[in-house]
Order: structure tokens, then C-alpha cells, then sequence
């Protein structure tokens, strides 16, 4: 289940090397000023409510070196101390 995304221009994440974005049929062409958004499992949709917008599912180590390094996507702490408790409490049932 996925519970955070960051907001971010197509054209930054469009920097990776291996983008290659999916087409939604009911979508438009993304222009470099269209905002997808980077979930906390990696995968990129075009928004931040439905499911069904994914656009890149792609997710490798590079991917995932790129999101950390080259868009700084991190968790907030905040937040990460809620995915924390979540995990623990799943490996105790």
C-alpha cells in the first residue's frame, strides 16, 4: 500500500537515463510542466489520489539511486517513524 508521494515536474524525472514513461489512455501528453508524482514504493503516477494513473513502474536500483540522489526524495521523519511502527507491528502478527 502506498501511503507517501513527493510532487514533481515530468521533466525532472524524465532525466533518468531510462524513462520511459507509460501512456494512460485517458490522459494527455505530459508537458515538461505537468506534475506526477513519486510514491513511496518507487512508482511515478499522474496523480496523487487514483490508482490507475501509473506512468512508471520500472523500478530498479538505478531508478531508486536517481530518486534519492538526483531528486532528493526522502520520506519525512514524521512520517517514517509511522512506516516504523507499521513494519514492527506487521512482524509481530
Amino acid at each position: 500500500m502506498r501511503k507517501y508521494c513527493k510532487a514533481y515536474h515530468i521533466q525532472d524525472v524524465r532525466k533518468f537515463q531510462d524513462w520511459e514513461s507509460q501512456q494512460i489512455p485517458s490522459e494527455t501528453e505530459l508537458s515538461n510542466e505537468s506534475v506526477v508524482y513519486l510514491w513511496d514504493n518507487f512508482t511515478v503516477t499522474t496523480s496523487p489520489i487514483h490508482q490507475n494513473t501509473l506512468i512508471f513502474t520500472q523500478v530498479t536500483p538505478q531508478w531508486r539511486e536517481f530518486c534519492l540522489q538526483s531528486l532528493h526524495f526522502t520520506i519525512p521523519e514524521d512520517l517514517l517513524y509511522a512506516y516504523t511502527q507499521q513494519n514492527e507491528a506487521s512482524a509481530n502478527e
